[in-house]
């Protein structure tokens, strides 16, 4: 199955906290070596997105940052190293993809706070 894959997308972005919300086109990503790319059907803006865009989240927000970063839709580009699926599955963007499992945080149970956590859309 071949998906045309558009170079933008429609998304909300700020570029400061607590700054203006721009709906704009951005960027489509390319997955890396372990990533999927997801065409999002459905996605949450959630308290974590209010967190982020007020700056008043315990880790360093990177930005520009775009909201919403737990979604589902369907799988249209892989990466070369991604095994567990294939184009055209559906798939789920949970927001912590993974911590170190070492640092204090970890080792609490508060993986979100780890300083070294892979935290979709953030």
């Amino acid at each position: 199955m071949s998906i045309e894959i558009p170079k933008t997308q429609k998304g909300c972005i700020f570029y400061e906290n607590h700054g203006e919300i721009f709906y704009k086109d951005i960027p489509v990503p390319k997955p890396k070596a372990n990533e999927i790319l997801i065409n999002v059907k459905y996605s949450g803006v959630c308290h974590t997105d209010l967190h982020a865009w007020h700056g008043d989240w315990p880790l360093d927000v990177k930005l520009p940052l775009v909201g919403g970063h737990e979604g589902a839709g369907v799988v249209v580009a892989k990466g070369e190293n991604v095994t567990n699926f294939e184009i055209g599955d559906y798939a789920g963007i949970k927001w912590l993809n993974g911590s170190c499992m070492g640092c204090e945080y970890c080792q609490q149970g508060a993986e979100p706070n780890c300083p070294d956590a892979d935290l979709s859309g953030c």
